[in-house]
C-alpha cells in the first residue's frame, strides 16, 4: 500500500517539477521580442504572467505530491488488515448466528 502512495507521490512531484522548469524557461522563448526597444508593456506583462502561471501550477502539483506522501505515511497496512478481518469476522459470525437460530426454530417446530 505504501509503495502505491510512494509511486504516486514521486510521479506527481516529477510532473510538477516539469511544469516549474517550463515556467522558468518560458520567457527565454520570447528573448528576441522582449529585448527590442519597442516591446510594449502589455506584451512583457503577458509573457511573464504566463510564466508565473505555469510555475504556480507546478508548485501546486508538487504540493499535491507531498500531500499524497503524507497520506501514505498515515496509512498502515496492518490497520487495513485488522479492519478487514474484523469486518469479515462480524459477517461470518452473523451468518453462523442465523444458521443457529434457524436450526433452533426447526427443532422447536418439530417438537
Amino acid at each position: 500500500m505504501r509503495s502505491i502512495f510512494t509511486s504516486l507521490s514521486i510521479l506527481t512531484s516529477i510532473i510538477g517539477l516539469i511544469f516549474i522548469i517550463r515556467g522558468c524557461v518560458h520567457p527565454a522563448k520570447y528573448h528576441k521580442e522582449l529585448s527590442k526597444e519597442t516591446s510594449t508593456a502589455v506584451r512583457v506583462t503577458q509573457v511573464y504572467t504566463e510564466a508565473t502561471h505555469v510555475v504556480v501550477v507546478g508548485i501546486g502539483i508538487v504540493c499535491f505530491g507531498i500531500l499524497i506522501a503524507v497520506i501514505g505515511t498515515l496509512f498502515h497496512v496492518d490497520d487495513w488488515k485488522n479492519l478487514y478481518s474484523r469486518l469479515i469476522g462480524k459477517t461470518e459470525k452473523n451468518l453462523s448466528g442465523t444458521d443457529e437460530t434457524e436450526t433452533l426454530q426447526r427443532e422447536e417446530n418439530e417438537n
